[in-house]
């Protein structure tokens, strides 16, 4: 370097400025579920009430904020035990919402799961945080905290994408079933009437349903023939997929 160029580094102060994390770093994380069931004919979706915090005493999804020793995938899993006494449900992530003005007090992105489970598989348990635990009719949810209205039609939309190409029910119905049971099923998941003949014809086509030569006897008239999954097809379909069109 030329002399009359150098820079003597003690008459200058250099100062690099270091940026905050706390200033671009996310933190709060969340994970929130919705569970659907199927009873009485009709799809139902789980609810919690909020017994405590700035959404005490409103419905939600059940939620909680990621806690630091626990992965991703475990911790709806964790929620759902602590919060409504469901154990051992797998459910499946539909995606992250993360809308800037989603929470209205604090910056939070949501990891969103879902499930189809079958309500009387399950005892629910009012959990730690929860002032109400319930099923509700799909057609009667009422307003819920934040986005969770959209992270329920969201996971509905997969849902309904999902019966197209993987069979559904065997969580859901009993192990003897009419083909009027399946189908009100598929009409509840889908929000589709769907045509008895033709319906009955594509799910029949698929094999994974098998005639017990047997029938429905609380029916008063004209008793119904019961079905029952065969589990090595419906498994098969289940990992390899299929292709259904219902209408």
């Amino acid at each position: 370097m030329d002399p009359q160029t150098e820079i003597d580094i003690d008459n200058y102060a250099i100062t690099l400025a270091q940026p905050n994390p706390a200033d671009y770093i996310i933190s709060n994380i969340s994970v929130d579920c919705s569970i659907f069931g199927f009873e009485d004919s009709k799809l139902k979706l789980l609810l919690i009430q909020h017994g405590r915090g700035p959404m005490i005493s409103q419905w939600a999804l059940p939620g909680d904020y990621l806690a630091k020793d626990m992965d991703l995938n475990t911790m709806p899993i964790e929620v759902l035990k602590r919060l409504t006494g469901l154990n051992d449900v797998y459910v499946e992530q539909l995606g992250a919402f993360g809308d800037l003005n989603r929470v209205d007090y604090r910056r939070v992105v949501t990891i969103a799961y879902y499930a189809l489970i079958s309500p009387r598989k399950f005892e629910l348990k009012i959990g730690e945080g929860a002032s109400n635990v319930a099923w509700f009719d799909i057609d009667q949810i009422p307003t819920l905290i934040f986005d969770h209205n959209l992270i329920v039609q969201k996971s509905l939309e997969r849902i309904r994408q999902d019966i197209k190409i993987h069979p559904i029910g065997f969580e859901l119905l009993p192990k003897k079933f009419t083909l009027t049971n399946i189908q009100r099923l598929y009409e509840e998941i889908s929000g589709i009437k769907l045509d008895t003949r033709n319906f009955r014809r594509k799910i029949l086509a698929t094999g994974i349903l098998t005639n017990l030569n047997e029938v429905d006897s609380t029916v008063p008239y004209r008793a119904p023939a019961l079905f029952a999954f065969d589990q090595e097809k419906y498994n098969k379909y289940k990992e390899e997929g299929y292709f259904i069109e219902l209408i």
